[in-house]
């Protein structure tokens, strides 16, 4: 038995970390990884076509909700009952400064033949239609980082230039980089991105957020990988799943809009009163396990 799993690609920590804790519960079962970022999702769609009862396919984690994926959702409305699949941690992409959107109803029609969905946010829930879904659960991400217990002093800025918009990433950077001067810490910056499969500079990355004990970001897996190994963050953002994860997890204060981010020092000024999103972030983990179990057990009646 193959479980055929399909995630965006392995370059991007989010989409990366996102299909590692998704895997880490599939124990027990090959996996075959599918990607479906524009240059695979061709190749994917025909190798899911090829499949059958006999077979399970995984489509997540990641932000795969959004007119770029539109292809693979296309290719998941055309097997239509003939094949069992399951959405798990898929969330949406809906940027605030442009058209990022799927047709709802092309996602709705695929979420309603889905074996099981879980999506990754309040949000992503509401533009498939809301009280039908099961409550949304943090990204799988969270099982793929862990808390780091040791402390850490500097400050990281996760950046996406080109989702919170130019002059707001040169006001973050310009704020952390003042108040890392202004508290004597170190002061780095990463954008989430590595080289494709490198497990090694995945670490490396990760390793910087064990390193520093603020965050500063306008990335989503900025802010869930801060929360998840106990960083505190501050985001500025132009997608509304931050909104969403950092709501969830009770750090919905310590979100600025765009056209907020002047206060940033003010919010950055005041992050000893930061509450512990730990206790959700568990609560997420064991949500993510049940659901693991849950896909195995289609694996096996998939198996026969």
């Amino acid at each position: 038995m193959v479980i055929h799993h399909v995630f965006a690609n392995r370059s991007n920590a989010g989409d990366w970390l996102a299909a590692l804790g998704i895997q880490s519960q599939l124990g027990g079962y090959r996996v075959a990884a599918h990607l479906c970022d524009a240059p695979f999702v061709r190749h994917t769609v025909r190798r899911l076509s090829t499949l059958d009862r006999a077979d399970l396919v995984v489509v997540g984690g990641g932000g795969l909700v959004m007119d770029y994926f539109q292809p693979l959702w296309e290719g998941l409305a055309a097997l239509g009952d003939r094949v069992p699949y399951v959405l798990w941690g898929v969330g949406a992409v809906d940027l605030k400064r442009e058209p990022s959107r799927l047709d709802p109803q092309l996602v709705r029609g695929v979420a309603a033949r889905a074996a099981l969905c879980r999506v990754r946010d309040e949000h992503t829930r509401a533009l498939l239609g809301g009280a039908p879904l099961p409550a949304a659960v943090p990204c799988p991400s969270v099982l793929a980082v862990r808390p780091v217990h040791r402390p850490g002093w500097g400050v990281l800025h996760v950046d996406n230039l080109t989702t919170v918009g130019e002059a707001e990433y040169e006001a973050m950077g310009r704020a952390a980089a003042r108040f890392a001067a202004r508290t004597g810490r170190p002061y780095r910056e990463t954008n989430n991105l590595h080289r494709v499969g490198d497990r090694a500079a995945l670490a490396g990355l990760l390793a910087h957020y064990a390193a520093a004990d603020v965050v500063v970001t306008s990335r989503l897996h900025g802010c869930l990988i801060a929360a998840a190994t106990g960083r505190r963050v501050v985001a500025v953002s132009g997608d509304w799943k931050i909104e969403s994860f950092m709501s969830a997890v009770g750090l919905g204060a310590w979100v600025l809009p765009q056209a907020d981010v002047a206060r940033l020092p003010e919010l950055l000024a005041r992050l000893d009163a930061q509450p512990d999103p730990g206790p959700a972030l568990a609560r997420a983990r064991r949500t993510h396990r049940r659901i693991g179990r849950q896909v195995r057990r289609l694996a096996e009646t998939a198996r026969g």
